[in-house]
């Protein structure tokens, strides 16, 4: 994988050159956003699903994301962004109809305290993953009920102060794959397994799903976060953009 930090100031503003062979990934701080001045992006269905988050700061995350996200394919589209509807396949991804050269516009959000990313590319289905990392939880039961017997015992050779970070990491490519195939949890956590070992990329182990080959790519690590992009695509360019 050739991975190139391309930092794009005003990130949203900006008309993307879509390729089949490229991912661009955008970092949100969402400290630096107000969630007012997205909201009149939203339909009426998103501004109903926002009302319905469990606190809050995700709410705010909510209807930031999908503001920007809706300026940056409003902006490559050459649309305006009330233009662009978002739409979801019954296990939540979204998606939209509009074709970019001919090809499918591909994309995913994730977001988790005080960060969100968005993943853009063309034909390839994609999905990211960001999770905040959260001492408290406890691992062996989380991994009990949702790794599989291969991430499991991985996890347990590892020394204890290991764990966690290991832990973080699996989860992170595990939730990254769910939302590439677009089935999300319902596919089964357990069902597939990736590394837990540092590695910039690991093809995902996943028996003969729609016959291709899923490439898990680490991002980016700061502060309490671990990050992670599956594609079906293996030689494929990554901007990220933060």
């Amino acid at each position: 994988m050739k991975n190139r930090i391309n930092e794009i100031a005003h990130f949203y503003n900006n008309k993307l050159t879509l390729s089949t062979d490229r991912i661009y990934v955008f970092l949100i701080n969402f400290n630096l956003f107000d969630s007012n001045d997205f909201i009149e992006l939203l339909s009426n269905n998103e501004i109903e699903r926002a009302g319905k988050m469990k606190s809050s700061e995700k709410e705010h995350q909510f209807i930031i994301a999908r503001g920007i996200i809706k300026k940056i394919l409003a902006n490559t589209l050459e649309k305006e962004p009330y233009q662009i509807e978002l739409l979801y396949n019954q296990h939540g991804k979204p998606f939209i109809n509009e074709k970019y050269n001919n090809y499918t516009i591909e994309f995913n959000i994730s977001h988790s305290g005080l960060y969100g990313l968005i993943a853009i590319t063309l034909d390839n289905k994609v999905g990211i993953d960001i999770q905040k990392i959260k001492p408290e939880i406890d691992i062996e039961a989380l991994s009990n009920r949702f790794f599989s017997d291969d991430e499991r015992n991985e996890l347990l050779k590892l020394a204890k102060n290991k764990q966690q970070d290991a832990f973080y990491l699996g989860w992170v490519r595990k939730e990254s794959f769910i939302k590439a195939i677009g089935l999300g949890v319902s596919y089964g956590l357990d069902r597939f397994s990736v590394p837990l070992n540092k590695k910039e990329s690991a093809n995902v182990v996943v028996s003969n799903f729609e016959n291709k080959k899923w490439h898990c790519f680490d991002l980016m690590e700061f502060r309490n976060y671990k990050t992670a992009l599956t594609t079906c695509a293996n030689n494929i360019d990554i901007f990220i953009s933060q």
